[in-house]
């Protein structure tokens, strides 16, 4: 099928494509040609001529991604809000890996609350006790062992893995002279003494949070940085040093993603700005696995640079959320091929100028495909580590495919540092610096996902970038002039 406008034309399990317009128009006969060249070219690309020779006598009508045909079941008019509206339905039963094709590669969802360059937050929602009380969402675990994932990895994946080419685009750091000083004083809600709460977990007691608070907290009320666990990948752990990094680049890209879980409550996430205005996360930090359109979470606060309730460069309201087909029809599974996301966050009031995240932060690079035989820092918010509430930076090498276009890496962050970034060549380069074979910096080459980190064995996984990727960067990078 097509890709379809954000949030407006959702795709069922049986292929309906439906969407609702207040008034139906005919595109310019070059327009006409334009499109069905695109789709042809799709078909073409994905070996699935079969199908085009199906449809392509039917497809007289295309914009925007929306296809009405000789086909069409029906178009009724509707009394919605006492407004007359058009609905019209098409379905496609066809070869269902042709017709699900465009459609299912992602699911889309438009912020519909009130967008207010002005307002924290327009919703009303991120109140400070919302904010101070939000829990880490939990790193996913397969259902599998370790070692039965293992089982099942074939030699052809590893070597796929190892020859894929690689799609690479670099960051950019905020240009000196217009650099945004951070504001210290800007809280979300008053300081926590950590000290104090390790205590109070470590006895017991109750603080005012709920166990599940402490829940992503290291086994035995102990905090604990390991070298390795029992499946002997080897990494470094630490909070950053100085904590004050955080507000330079590239740590202040990084941040805390709050969102609420509808009818169950609010929960923290990593990510970390990719583009001019958008962030890259897991998809499970924006999505539940299934429903569709209907499967996204909602409220999604961005704060980069968070520390302790600070908010040295602001807090961004999201405008657009997009994740994938594999995700979002994935039923929550990992490891899954590709557990992305990206956001569109609206543009914040800085003094008299109105600025995009990347002209504040800065936002790093990306590499596709370049997750297997590397070295990565891995950035988030754990709650094993200062309860979230600190920046957190792993060190280490990839160890073994995971399975499912994943790869694993040792790490002992726990829930909370879901969507953080995995980022190569992290740093800013010394004066003669000019590195080894592969020199570039600060890619972005996968996210946090999954990973067996409760005890034990301490590895995390994360899906390699893929075609999927590219494709929700893409229809993001197009959504909004200036996103990209």
């Amino acid at each position: 099928m097509l890709s379809c406008p954000p949030n407006k034309y959702p795709i069922t399990p049986k292929g309906l494509v439906v969407s609702t317009h207040e008034h139906l128009r005919t595109p310019p006969n070059q327009e006409k040609a334009k499109a069905r060249f695109q789709i042809l070219e799709y078909h073409q690309s994905n070996g699935l001529m079969d199908t085009w020779q199906k449809i392509q006598p039917h497809t007289k009508y295309f914009t925007k991604g929306i296809v009405m045909s000789d086909q069409m079941t029906k178009i009724q008019t509707n009394l919605i809000s006492k407004k007359w509206m058009f609905t019209a339905a098409i379905v496609f039963s066809l070869a269902m890996h042709g017709t699900q094709g465009m459609a299912a590669d992602f699911v889309t969802m438009e912020n519909d609350e009130i967008k207010d360059v002005l307002a924290r937050d327009p919703g009303g929602h991120w109140t400070p006790n919302n904010l101070m009380k939000a829990q880490p969402l939990q790193v996913p675990i397969p259902s599998m062992s370790l070692q039965e994932m293992e089982m099942q990895i074939t030699g052809s994946e590893l070597e796929t893995m190892s020859v894929a080419p690689s799609v690479s685009v670099d960051g950019m750091n905020v240009i000196e002279s217009e650099e945004i000083a951070p504001d210290l004083d800007d809280r979300l809600f008053l300081e926590l003494n950590l000290e104090v709460m390790n205590r109070e977990m470590e006895e017991g007691i109750a603080s005012g949070f709920s166990s599940a608070f402490f829940a992503g907290s290291a086994a035995d009320g102990e905090f604990t940085t390991e070298d390795m666990g029992t499946a002997k990948a080897y990494f470094s752990s630490s909070r950053l040093v100085p904590t004050n990094a955080r507000v330079h680049y590239p740590y202040r890209t990084s941040g805390k993603l709050f969102f609420q879980k509808p009818g169950v409550g609010n929960f923290i996430c990593s990510a970390t700005v990719l583009r001019p205005r958008i962030i890259l996360t897991a998809g499970h930090c924006v999505h539940k696995g299934s429903g569709g359109s209907g499967g996204f979470y909602k409220k999604f606060l961005f704060v980069p640079a968070y520390h302790n309730g600070s908010a040295p460069y602001q807090a961004w309201n999201y405008r657009w959320v997009i994740t994938t087909g594999a995700w979002a029809n994935g039923n929550g599974n990992v490891p899954n091929k590709a557990d992305f996301a990206i956001l569109e966050l609206e543009d914040r009031k800085f003094g008299s100028q109105v600025k995009r995240i990347g002209k504040v932060t800065g936002w790093l690079g990306y590499r596709t495909n370049a997750l297997l035989r590397n070295h990565t820092k891995k950035i988030g918010y754990p709650g094993n580590h200062d309860n979230a509430q600190i920046m957190h930076q792993v060190d280490s090498q990839s160890y073994k495919v995971g399975g499912q276009n994943t790869v694993l890496y040792g790490s002992d962050m726990r829930g909370g540092s879901s969507g953080g970034a995995w980022i190569e060549n992290f740093g800013r380069k010394a004066v003669g610096q000019t590195g080894g074979l592969k020199p570039w910096s600060n890619r972005i080459v996968g996210v946090t996902s999954y990973g067996y980190v409760a005890v034990g064995p301490k590895v995390q996984g994360s899906s390699v970038l893929n075609k999927s990727f590219l494709k929700i960067l893409k229809a993001a990078c197009a959504h909004r002039a200036g996103n990209c």
